[in-house]
């Protein structure tokens, strides 16, 4: 009689919908920097659901994670952007699905002496600061775009991060599309080679130094933007609309959309909403769709549930850190593609 009463209680738990228990599992993920944060939450947030399974992300860069995923040394990798053509080929036939998890951004901030916060910037304008063809912060080409602004004659000094150095990032993503330069023949996945300017490593030391550089310009993080109140330029999107960087404006980015396509892959930047931010992407969590290769039916299992979380739980804890939640169509069928996770 006892035992049929656990096999009950059992049964009722699994017909509740409640998580399984996983013993002893280990799950590691790898890649972007910029969603770093957001899974560093997720990871602490889902460990109270979930105390049993070991959970790790290594933030390298977005190609790094992809080539460690690739090389089967992680069970995930996250992405700014989908794998290109030739990555495609190194998954040997296997599926791999790219599953947005949230909406994240970056923020152009500088040190301009008398200059206010909400600078305008266009995109063809940035690129040619980035690769050091506009020199001084009074060139009419931006100063034509910021009417009743008086900018100084000063040097402009480009910061760019050595985390954020590969194509598969946003910011070099995002350049890479603006000028062909920016990514040489036969160095699609490589790193970005930058013309001008310091590497610095992690949003703290680009603001150390710009504190002590006046003239300073660079990209970091829109969550630690936000959180630090740190001057940020708008930016004019593809609506021909300078726009910059809110909560509102990264859902904008992707509110338009009502069905993504089969793959889910979409570039935000490109899109054309009027009040979208442009410089901002899916974050994207790859995946093998059939884990059964891996002969760990346990360890598939707990990477499911650990899907399944992040498309719930989760996009309420992304919300409020600086990354935007997923809209509900986009939700949907994000979930939809969890279901085929076969293991």
């Amino acid at each position: 009689m006892r035992t049929a009463k656990i096999l009950s209680f059992v049964l009722t738990l699994a017909a509740g919908g409640l998580s399984p228990a996983f013993a002893d599992v280990s799950l590691k993920g790898a890649g972007s920097v910029l969603a770093a944060p957001l899974f560093i939450r997720w990871i602490t947030g889902y460990r109270q659901a979930q105390p049993q399974v070991r959970l790790q992300y290594e933030g390298k860069n977005s190609t790094e994670g992809i080539h460690q995923f690739l090389g089967r040394g992680a069970e995930f990798a996250v992405s700014d952007t989908p794998l290109s053509e030739e990555e495609g080929k190194k998954t040997h036939g296997s599926a791999v699905l790219h599953l947005p998890v949230a909406i994240e951004a970056l923020a152009i901030t500088y040190n301009i002496p008398g200059v206010p916060a909400g600078i305008q910037l266009s995109p063809e304008v940035l690129s040619k600061i980035f690769r050091g063809n506009l020199k001084k912060w009074n060139d009419s080409a931006i100063t034509d775009l910021n009417p009743g602004i008086s900018f100084p004659d000063m040097e402009i000094l480009v910061l760019h991060r050595e985390e954020e150095s590969a194509l598969h990032d946003l910011f070099p993503h995002y350049l890479s599309h603006l000028d062909p330069q920016w990514a040489r023949p036969g160095e699609k996945e490589k790193s970005l080679k930058w013309p001008v300017g310091q590497n610095v490593k992690g949003n703290d030391k680009v603001v150390e130094k710009m504190k002590k550089w006046p003239g300073g310009i660079a990209a970091v993080d829109f969550s630690y933007a936000s959180q630090h109140h740190l001057p940020t330029a708008a930016l004019k999107n593809e609506s021909g609309n300078f726009v910059p960087p809110t909560m509102e404006s990264l859902e904008a980015a992707a509110s338009g959309l009502q069905d993504l396509p089969e793959d889910l892959q979409v570039d935000l930047t490109q899109l054309h909403a009027s009040k979208a931010y442009p410089l901002c992407a899916f974050s994207y969590l790859l995946a093998y769709q059939d884990r059964r290769a891996f002969h760990d039916p346990q360890r598939g299992q707990a990477l499911v549930d650990f899907l399944n979380w992040i498309l719930a739980e989760g996009q309420k804890i992304g919300s409020d850190g600086g990354y935007a939640p997923l809209p509900s169509a986009i939700l949907s069928q994000a979930k939809e593609k969890v279901l085929n996770i076969k293991y």
